[in-house]
């Protein structure tokens, strides 16, 4: 397995739990303009991922890339799940998870 910098970081902050994802590599769906020309594949390419989280038993969802959060927070209001998006340096500076 790769190493992963945010992972180490996050294991250390106390009452942060991480669960494994099936695909952790896989991209949000944004990519820019994409997100544009390919409305409906984005869509669902977001909806994999937060289905994939919720699968797990995720009650937050983090990364370091505000437009992934973005579109995935987006995804998720309008299907009002009972998920939230943080950055990492939200969880970081101690927001409360």
């Amino acid at each position: 397995p790769k190493f992963s910098k945010a992972e180490s970081l996050l294991n250390m902050v106390e009452g942060v739990e991480l669960i494994e994802l099936e695909r952790k590599d896989e991209c949000c769906g944004f990519g820019g303009t994409f997100a544009v020309s390919e409305e409906a594949v984005s869509c669902m390419m977001g909806d994999d991922r937060i289905h994939d989280h919720l699968k797990g038993g995720a009650e937050v969802i983090t990364a370091g890339d505000m437009s992934c959060l973005m579109h995935l927070e987006g995804l998720i209001t309008r299907q009002k799940l009972p998920l939230r998006v943080m950055h990492i340096a939200q969880i970081l500076v101690g927001r409360p998870v």
